[in-house]
């Protein structure tokens, strides 16, 4: 019965040495930089995690937030160098905030780890940290932080500014005329050169042509209109001597020759002129007694103004034909 005894006891002392061999095994502290802080000052929390290298260990998650305490930077895990190479020391360090008034409390965490195929626990004792207002002098009035401070105009960099607006505005102005004169002088350096045929012959022979063609009895108004201008535009080039094909309608009608003109044909070429780009660019669809209207209105104006010498010459010219 002695023997046995005996037993037992030298069994239940090596567990219990084995089992404390464990639990010095893994050590976990945790611990705060200060205890007591001022509302929106920052605070370190470091948890600290001694261990065998074999041993395996859940390390604790730590959130954005411990209850009213903030979180804004978690550095994350880091292994520190030790001199025992069978150990592991790892760090994680957090830095807090607090913005309510009070004692708070960090509690303590439950690190599960598993070391010689024994699973086992450790523990981290709970922190507490106070915070509190920054104390007032209430016998003191309120002040500014700095009293208000008047700032005197620098007038030089107001110069220096409106004398680049200036001269920006001058630049300007030179660019705009430059481009003005430029193009006048390419328009004044375009050579027009006259067609062996009369203006008149030319014009008559297309709208004869145009006539026949009948395009606008065929749905296509659009080109009737832009083949209808186009002759009128090369015959205004050929009486007159300017690029009227390269031309807009307005730098057309905005021409010097249209002073030599009479008011009734200016009218008519006006009138052409408008409704040929409402159909070419509004897709505006006239009436069938505009197509009408507007090949008799240029056939006047190329009739109107060309000299009767020419008409006659051309007459001449068919009577012999």
């Amino acid at each position: 019965m002695r023997n046995l005894i005996l037993k037992c006891f030298l069994i239940c002392s090596l567990m219990g040495l084995s089992f404390l061999s464990m639990s010095q095994g893994v050590v976990a502290t945790m611990k705060l930089d200060t205890n007591i802080v001022v509302v929106g000052q920052p605070f370190s929390l470091e948890l600290s995690i001694t261990q065998p290298k074999d041993a395996k260990l859940i390390w604790p998650f730590i959130s954005d937030s411990i209850g009213l305490l903030e979180v804004i930077k978690n550095e994350g895990v880091d292994t520190i160098p030790v001199d025992d190479k069978s150990i592991l020391l790892r760090t994680q360090k957090v830095t807090m905030m607090a913005f309510d008034t009070g004692f708070f409390t960090i509690p303590g965490y439950t690190i599960d780890y598993k070391l010689q195929n024994a699973n086992a626990k450790v523990y981290t004792d709970p922190l507490t940290i106070k915070v509190f207002l920054m104390p007032v002098d209430t016998t003191k009035s309120i002040k500014d932080i700095h009293p208000i401070q008047d700032v005197p105009y620098d007038w030089m960099f107001i110069g220096l500014i409106a004398l680049g607006v200036l001269v920006l505005g001058l630049f300007i102005w030179l660019v705009v005329r430059y481009l003005k004169k430029a193009k006048k002088r390419d328009d004044a350096a375009k050579v027009i050169l006259a067609p062996k045929q009369s203006a008149y012959e030319i014009a008559m022979n297309s709208f004869e042509q145009l006539k026949q063609e009948e395009i606008w009895q065929q749905g296509d108004v659009k080109k009737y209109y832009s083949e209808l201008t186009e002759i009128v535009r090369a015959y205004i080039q050929n009486r007159w001597m300017i690029p009227a094909l390269e031309f807009t309608s307005d730098e057309i009608l905005e021409h010097a020759f249209i002073k030599q003109i009479d008011a009734i044909e200016n009218e008519k070429l006006v009138y052409l002129l408008r409704l040929a780009d409402l159909v070419k660019f509004a897709k505006v669809i006239p009436y069938v007694s505009e197509h009408e209207l507007s090949f008799i209105n240029a056939i006047q104006f190329v009739e109107s103004t060309t000299p009767a010498a020419e008409k006659d010459l051309l007459n001449q010219k068919g009577g012999e034909a």
